[in-house]
């Protein structure tokens, strides 16, 4: 159970600025062959482009609207370096994720530096654009854990968890989107 938790977290983390309310479908697929885990999503956004990108970039701050996130922090380097926490009862446990970062115009893509992760390799991509109900997210990754996780009951528990914490990250983008007063 530990490592399919902990699998999970790290999907919740990639995922979670991207989920829907109840208006708004989220489009969730999950899947595992041969010890990599693919996954996508997509929805839309009830907040304009502007208001959401300064978000998914304030990468020093991605715990603002992550349960699961409890540091992370831009390196000198140019990466990403995000701890992780996910608790199972009582008992928690703590991950490490090292991404190397190309970002463009609404758009990431974030490759695991498999040295300095709990991760042997894996892709992270996103893309925003216009909608007309604000913006539109496309999420991509592909993730092979240096850990075991059980093949049959993983990605299901991963496909529920996921879409219930990418439920409240969306709601604390949007309440930090509509927030007067953003600090950071």
């Amino acid at each position: 159970m530990f490592q399919a938790n902990t699998f999970l977290a790290l999907l919740i983390l990639c995922f979670s600025p991207f989920a829907a309310t109840a208006n708004q479908p989220v489009v969730v697929d999950v899947s595992y062959d041969d010890g990599i885990y693919r996954a996508s999503l997509s929805t839309h956004l009830n907040a304009k482009q502007n208001a959401v990108y300064p978000l998914l970039t304030a990468y020093d701050n991605l715990n603002t609207f992550s349960r699961l996130i409890y540091k992370s922090q831009l390196l000198k380097n140019g990466d990403l370096l995000i701890n992780l926490r996910y608790c199972f009862f009582i008992i928690c446990f703590d991950k490490q994720l090292t991404l190397s970062l190309n970002v463009s115009d609404n758009a990431l893509a974030a490759y695991i530096v498999p040295e300095h992760s709990d991760f042997k390799s894996g892709l992270i991509k996103w893309q925003l654009s216009d909608s007309p109900v604000g913006s539109y997210i496309e999420f991509s990754g592909t993730l092979a854990p240096d850990f075991w996780i059980p093949p049959i009951i993983g990605p299901i528990l991963i496909k529920s968890k996921l879409r219930n914490e990418a439920r409240y990250s969306f709601r604390e983008l949007l309440r930090l989107t509509q927030s007067q007063y953003i600090t950071f």
